[in-house]
């Protein structure tokens, strides 16, 4: 609305002054008049600068959609041929993210139709990677689900998760830790969780939880009522 007020506004003084002169009007005075219109209504700038990072955000999605969707390496809840896909950029430490989960859950209960995909952001320091590089090796075992739910469950304080502890939680879900420490030095793992974190960056997260919504980038604990409305408009635009 703003920007269709600028561009009216422009056109019209750019007519007046045209008429006004009986010539044509050069380029710096265009420049003037859009100067002039902008010191006297700056609010137009933060619409511009709003509508700038919204299409930057849909290039950078369009862009990555393959490493967004099709990763072989993230994990999968929920309907993996829903009709709708949430990809949630997580820490195993943050506690936001531990906020979020059930809420997750409960939106997977209530929808059989959609999909999540998890992604390992390991952002907030050693113990987050050295939780996310055991996460992703316990899928070896076939106890991904079960111990990314654990870890979400877990009060650990943020920052101060380290390994024993981590082993403990993995040993409580039925991973055998010998073969999970053994798994998770693989050179792989540790190039995913770099893949996924230049794939955040990439896409404009930069904490947790991030959540993809079809065209849209969500930061920080999305209330449950908005994920519900966020996964309503996105069926209705594919209609």
């Amino acid at each position: 609305m703003l920007r269709r007020l600028l561009i009216l506004t422009v056109l019209l003084s750019f007519a007046g002054l045209a008429a006004a002169q009986d010539r044509p009007v050069t380029r710096n005075e265009l420049d003037g008049l859009i100067h002039d219109y902008l010191l006297a209504h700056p609010e137009m700038l933060t619409e511009m600068q709003r509508v700038l990072v919204a299409r930057k955000v849909k290039e950078a999605l369009r862009d990555n959609k393959a490493a967004l969707y099709s990763d072989p390496g993230d994990a999968v809840i929920g309907n993996p041929q829903g009709d709708v896909t949430i990809i949630e950029f997580f820490d195993d430490e943050c506690p936001f993210c531990k906020l979020l989960t059930p809420q997750l859950d409960r939106l997977i209960a209530n929808d059989p139709k959609v999909r999540v995909i998890l992604k390992e952001f390991a952002i907030l320091g050693p113990g987050s990677e050295t939780a996310a590089r055991f996460a992703l090796a316990s899928k070896k075992q076939g106890r991904y689900p079960a111990f990314h739910a654990a870890l979400m469950a877990d009060k650990t304080p943020e920052h101060t998760l380290a390994e024993p502890h981590i082993l403990d939680i993995a040993k409580a879900v039925g991973l055998d830790p010998v073969q999970l420490k053994q798994d998770a030095a693989a050179p792989e793992l540790l190039a995913q969780l770099n893949r996924t974190r230049a794939l955040g960056q990439a896409i404009g997260i930069v904490g947790t939880p991030g959540l993809v919504i079809g065209d849209k980038v969500y930061s920080g604990l999305m209330p449950y009522d908005d994920m519900v409305k966020a996964i309503a408009a996105e069926r209705a635009s594919a209609h």
